[in-house]
């Protein structure tokens, strides 16, 4: 039978594993492929080589401004997020670069 001690004990090393674990999950989520990261490294982060993946993944990648803005921001502007999310349209079909996305919606945010 497991006591209260052990219970304490387990309680502290999950306290310190668990952010541990899930640190690239942590780091990706104002990035574009949170999910992605997210699932990696929840489904095989148990294997290091997935959890070292995740990790990289997670470094790898640039913010979203439009994610960050509404992370930031309480009431996000549906005019600004029309425009941002436009760009991100054109970004997707190629029309404009990843640079020129990334500027113009830093411009458009304000940041």
């Amino acid at each position: 039978m497991v006591g209260y001690p052990e219970l304490i004990l387990l309680f502290i090393w999950l306290s310190i594993t668990m952010p541990i674990y899930l640190l690239p999950s942590i780091l990706a989520r104002e990035k574009n492929n949170f999910t992605s990261v997210l699932l990696l490294n929840v489904l095989l982060g148990w294997t290091v080589i997935g959890w070292v993946v995740s990790l990289i993944w997670a470094l790898k990648t640039e913010k979203d401004p439009l994610r960050s803005y509404k992370l930031n921001t309480h009431n996000c502007c549906p005019k600004i997020e029309a425009e941002v999310t436009k760009l991100r349209n054109l970004f997707r079909a190629g029309v404009i670069t990843k640079d020129d996305y990334h500027n113009e919606t830093r411009k458009i945010i304000g940041q």
